[in-house]
């Protein structure tokens, strides 16, 4: 005997698309079990003269879930990185708390990316003690914009996440121990991250073309000339959902790995790579 829960809804924002992932709950003897329901992919028609870069996707969304509602109590939306910037905030033990850590982190974003940095929304993932933190920044009108929608819908909107998070969560076991490079490729965008032991070294977003595989290997040797613990990581996990395995980069310094997220058993029948990062966790 099972007992339905409200539904989950997942989604992921992209300059490009939308994704949408409506999973069921129920609880059984063996604690609550989750299926897909439902899961789609909208193009986007694309932003107009003059809008923000992630207004297409808000117009999208807002078209799209209506007929997605359904049952769905809770939402989890997903950013893509491409509306997302980051940077890894050194440690500075002069902060004595949360206000001063935010005010050295906007300083710091200020310095990578100018004055528009004061107006974004900034979070950070704290680490241990002396290590630097990552942080993201997000233009506050794409959060007000996706948090309205779902007020409006009724749904309790959970979580708002940078795609990078959301990648590396899913595939934090496999990650977890590494000193390697992690890479996130989305369509019009790279990430590349630095671990050792797991840790965040460095994260560097950039603009990426459909020639992304053929100029990898120049990116990555750019990174370890300007990173001095960069020089022993070999190791190159990659995640670009859709990516066929055989056409992974080939190298004779870089081994390059395909990242395969944890996959949950009930997700098993229902699972495409195009919404992996919709159905983590």
């Amino acid at each position: 005997m099972s007992l339905s829960l409200r539904d989950e809804l997942r989604v992921v924002l992209s300059p490009d698309q939308v994704l949408l992932v409506r999973i069921g709950r129920q609880f059984t003897h063996r604690g609550v079990m989750l299926r897909v329901l439902d899961k789609k992919a909208v193009p986007c028609a694309g932003a107009l003269g003059g809008e923000a870069s992630w207004s297409a996707a808000v117009r999208t969304l807002e078209a799209e879930l209506p007929g997605v509602m359904n049952n769905a109590a809770v939402a989890t939306a997903i950013l893509s990185s491409n509306f997302v910037r980051y940077a890894l905030v050194p440690w500075s033990g002069a902060l004595r708390n949360d206000e001063e850590e935010t005010a050295f982190a906007r300083h710091y974003f200020r310095q990578l990316y100018g004055e528009a940095a004061d107006s974004w929304d900034l979070r950070l993932s704290p680490d241990r003690p002396g290590a630097p933190q990552l942080a993201s920044a997000v233009d506050p009108g794409l959060l007000e914009a996706v948090r309205a929608l779902f007020a409006e819908a009724g749904v309790s909107l959970r979580s708002i996440q940078p795609s990078l998070m959301a990648a590396y969560n899913s595939c934090r076991n496999q990650l977890q121990e590494s000193s390697a490079w992690f890479v996130l490729h989305e369509a019009g965008s790279l990430c590349l991250a630095l671990l050792q032991q797991g840790r965040w070294v460095s994260v560097r977003s950039l603009r990426a073309g459909g020639d992304w595989r053929d100029s990898l290997q120049i990116l990555l040797e750019r990174e370890v000339y300007l990173i001095e613990q960069a020089a022993a990581a070999i190791d190159v996990f990659l995640w670009s959902p859709g990516l066929d395995k055989d056409t992974l980069p080939e190298s004779g310094r870089w081994k390059f790995h395909e990242l395969q997220p944890a996959i949950r058993p009930d997700f098993v029948p229902e699972y495409d790579g195009r919404f992996a990062i919709a159905m983590g966790g």
